[in-house]
């Protein structure tokens, strides 16, 4: 294949491709619409009414000729025409009026009078003419659509009108009701075409109005697909294209908040793992800086960086765990799990921590409650908010974890005596390195990870977690889990 070939073919994918484009184009769709909507009805309406009155004239001609056939019959019967055959004049008369060529036609069929003079003396033994006759048929009208004519009979009696002594043929065409028709049908035409160019004009105007907004709204997707979510569209018009105008918007806040909120989550994990880093770099100067280190101080340091290497391996350790649970396809190990006996389990392993704060441990529960839960995450979740609840308690303080459950969902409450939560911080707790009291938080080996660690478990099992909490009276987290994983 040539150079030229594959230009050639390029060029016939980017004419294809603008084809298609035309094609899929609301404009161009709502074009065509409008214009089947507008002109097709007018054509078909137009051609609806030339047939009718095609019809109507017609019909009207036909009528007018029977009444003609019936009237010279009538007055041929009265006027004995058949016993003064010799007498034309009223015939001649009829013909300067009459436009339509008639013939008249004794009892034998054979023509006597013809307002041509082509067919008198001849014999006409159609079959109208024998029906009219023989008395079978009365006032028969005989068309012939190629030719565009029509023949009418009607019988002529004799003067008791008791006897047919003959028939009355008229005969007429329809040229010049198809030259009106057709007239008529130029003139219509001429004003479809005009019709027609107007409603393309304002079909053409109106879907670019219409459509106009979607292409401002396609402009601006392409520059948010550029990077510049700060901005945001103005679209005015229809109720829904307005409607789409604000979802656009907020979805370009959304983006923005999450934007900013991942721009906040590396700046504090940045600062969250430099930190214990710095403090080991510290200590380890201050080591290398003197000569003679000794052992008592020398232990105290490789302590102080063994906690700051502890500290450094949770905060890593709670990433991993975050990156697993925010992940779609998070598996969850379910199994029917003893909620009361799991709690009792983590109060016993922070026994130990409340009991240097003297903080009682409670467990209020009517019944056994069991749910479909992964075990172990909910150990974690459970583990997180009960030391909590102990670590930001007084002294003497108490805690009290209530298990409930309904027909439906298992509710739970974890509830403290402690310091409680500033009324700005009630919301953001579970946001990801939010700390209330940031040294006071490091003092308890937080990494403020740990509340969106429990939020993200709670909210893959299908359940919801709220945050209630007074400074100085306590705080309670309230937790409710559907029983059933099919109950979601």
């Amino acid at each position: 294949m040539n150079r030229l070939t594959y230009i050639q073919n390029g060029e016939w994918a980017i004419i294809i491709n603008i084809r298609i484009k035309i094609i899929k184009s609301i404009r161009t769709k709502l074009f065509v619409s409008l214009v089947a909507i507008g002109i097709l009805p007018l054509f078909i309406l137009t051609l609806s009414i030339l047939s009718s009155v095609r019809n109507y004239s017609q019909n009207e001609k036909k009528t007018e000729m029977l009444r003609h056939a019936n009237t010279i019959s009538t007055n041929l019967s009265r006027r004995d025409y058949f016993d003064n055959i010799e007498d034309v004049n009223y015939l001649d008369n009829i013909q300067s009026i009459i436009a339509d060529r008639f013939l008249i036609l004794n009892s034998d069929g054979q023509v006597i009078y013809d307002s041509n003079h082509f067919d008198e003396g001849k014999l006409n033994s159609s079959q109208p003419v024998l029906k009219i006759l023989q008395g079978t048929s009365t006032n028969i009208t005989e068309e012939d659509k190629k030719l565009d004519t029509v023949r009418i009979y009607t019988p002529i009696y004799d003067s008791d009108h008791q006897t047919i002594i003959g028939v009355t043929m008229l005969s007429g065409q329809y040229d010049q009701i198809e030259t009106t028709i057709s007239r008529m049908r130029n003139m219509a035409y001429l004003l479809i075409v005009g019709i027609s160019l107007i409603i393309l004009i304002l079909n053409f105007y109106f879907s670019g109005l219409l459509t106009k907004p979607f292409s401002e709204f396609v402009n601006h997707l392409k520059r948010v697909s550029e990077g510049h979510i700060d901005e945001r569209i103005d679209i005015r018009g229809n109720y829904e294209i307005e409607e789409i105008g604000i979802a656009f918007n907020e979805m370009l806040t959304t983006m923005e908040e999450i934007d900013d909120s991942r721009q906040r989550f590396v700046a504090n994990v940045s600062h969250e793992l430099k930190t214990p880093l710095s403090s080991m770099k510290v200590l380890a100067e201050s080591l290398l800086c003197q000569d003679d280190v000794p052992n008592e101080l020398y232990k105290e340091f490789m302590e102080d960086i063994n906690a700051e290497i502890n500290r450094e391996t949770k905060i890593i350790n709670d990433l991993l765990t975050l990156v697993t649970l925010d992940k779609k396809e998070s598996y969850l190990n379910i199994d029917n799990t003893n909620i009361n006996a799991l709690v009792e389990q983590v109060m016993r392993m922070l026994k130990p921590i409340a009991d240097k704060k003297d903080v009682i441990l409670e467990i209020e529960s009517y019944r056994e409650v069991f749910a479909e839960v992964d075990e172990t995450k909910m150990y974690l979740v459970f583990m997180n908010l009960i030391e909590n609840s102990i670590k930001y308690n007084n002294e003497y303080g108490k805690v009290t974890v209530t298990i409930n459950a309904d027909h439906r969902d298992l509710n739970i409450q974890i509830m403290d005596t402690g310091v409680g939560i500033p009324p700005e911080s009630v919301d953001k707790v579970f946001q990801r390195f939010y700390r209330v009291d940031k040294t006071r938080s490091r003092d308890t080996g937080g990494t403020g990870l740990g509340l969106s660690i429990v939020n993200k478990t709670i909210l893959l099992h299908g359940g919801s977690i709220k945050c209630l909490s007074e400074e100085g009276v306590g705080t309670t987290f309230i937790i409710r889990l559907p029983l059933s994983q099919t109950m979601k």
